[in-house]
């Protein structure tokens, strides 16, 4: 229906319906996922299938650029709903529907029943005011929320402004390229580093695992700090020597997205079972709402003012700069991301260990703590106490005297 559009508010409406399927799909995938496959290896299958974001925005620029060269903008949006269809059947009928938490810890299947039965008899809008309200108290999914946000911020600026900007740096660079071939070399190295960087962010978290729990936080913070000091050297160097822009820019996505299995992994280890397509719901929508939605044009309003200021110069001269000046906010957000993923390191083990318990339980069983026994021993990290339940205060392990543990 979108390449029927005649008006720019018949496409806004259009894809905004388009828009609401694909947002219910990015919602549960991953929760999907996460009942399918058990936690110790849950980070590896969620790196292919994280694949499919680069990747596949990346194909959009390049199959949907040349289509549209060839046949009109219309033809571009008439390719992607037979795949679509057939997709969705295939899945369908070959994608089960697996028990929620099914691949969890068996000592929850008990605690999620009874949790089932509770929220049956809730009120929907109060389940649901109040399941949100748990999970943005919880602090390491509220800091991986607006780190993620950050990122996806950066990556917005990018896919909009940088071919722009490519443009008319490469005059000022004494290589010309069209906007067509900016599309395409931008859409290429896109591809090539989502194929690197997400199974490798799945493989340094499972190596990092081994000496700490705060391994997929930390590959987060790490790498978007990496992302923001890279974009800086790719952005200055355009204009004076665009290959060296390029390979700059490759390593500032590989870095960028080196962490979307790892910060998937934190929000569904880190909420309960029957609340974690409500957690990956929410972390979209912020992502969206205070990430790539705005960034494009806050972008744009910044280079524009920019530009003012170099209104005197040859609009070739001035573009580039403007752009090249309002590139570097989303640096300092890269910055202000990574130090939310430190925050959440900071808060991950705890609230792993809590995330055992279900959403509704409302005093930690003994399976409970014995599950958060086992984690926080795995990291080397014990805290005193768990619960603030005042009727509950023991502490996790129980201290012992030297020369009768295991009596």
């Amino acid at each position: 229906m979108c390449s029927y559009a005649q008006t720019y508010w018949q496409l806004l409406v259009l894809r905004g319906i388009v828009g609401i399927g694909e947002a219910s799909y990015a919602a549960l995938a991953p929760p999907i996922i996460a009942d399918l496959i058990p936690a110790a290896q849950r980070t590896f299958y969620l790196s292919f299938f994280f694949i499919g974001t680069p990747v596949g925005g990346a194909l959009g620029y390049i199959i949907g650029g040349g289509i549209s060269d060839a046949y009109g903008w219309r033809w571009a949006f008439r390719v992607s709903p037979p795949v679509v269809t057939f997709l969705a059947i295939t899945t369908l009928f070959l994608v089960p529907n697996p028990e929620r938490g099914g691949a969890d810890n068996a000592n929850n299947s008990v605690q999620l029943t009874q949790s089932q039965e509770i929220r049956a008899g809730t009120n929907p809008l109060v389940q649901l005011a109040t399941e949100t309200w748990t999970l943005l108290k919880t602090k390491s999914y509220l800091y991986t929320t607006l780190g993620f946000s950050c990122l996806a911020f950066t990556v917005g600026s990018l896919t909009q402004w940088i071919p722009v900007y490519v443009v008319y740096a490469s005059e000022m660079a004494g290589t010309p390229l069209s906007n067509s071939e900016a599309n395409y070399i931008f859409g290429i190295l896109t591809c090539v580093a989502g194929f690197i960087a997400i199974p490798l962010g799945s493989v340094v978290s499972k190596f990092l695992e081994r000496y700490t729990m705060k391994a997929d936080a930390l590959i987060n913070a790490v790498g978007m700090l990496t992302t923001s000091i890279t974009l800086y050297i790719a952005i200055a160097m355009a204009p004076y020597n665009i290959v060296a822009f390029w390979v700059f820019a490759m390593i500032t996505q590989i870095a960028a997205f080196i962490g979307w299995a790892p910060n998937t992994a934190i929000i569904l280890y880190t909420t309960p079972a029957l609340m974690r397509s409500l957690a990956q719901a929410v972390n979209i929508l912020f992502s969206h709402l205070l990430g790539d939605a705005i960034s494009p044009t806050i972008q744009g309003e910044l280079s524009d003012k920019i530009k003012e200021a170099f209104k005197d110069f040859d609009i070739s001269i001035s573009t580039a700069v403007a752009l090249e000046y309002s590139f570097f906010l989303s640096c300092f957000v890269c910055v202000l991301g990574s130090v939310f993923y430190f925050l959440a390191a900071e808060n991950l083990i705890e609230d792993r260990a809590k995330a055992a318990d279900t959403v509704v339980s409302r005093r930690p069983t003994m399976a409970t703590r014995s599950r958060e026994n086992s984690i926080l021993n795995a990291s080397g990290y014990l805290r005193d106490e768990y619960s603030t339940n005042q009727e509950d205060t023991r502490p996790l392990i129980e201290p012992q005297e030297p020369g009768i543990q295991g009596m």
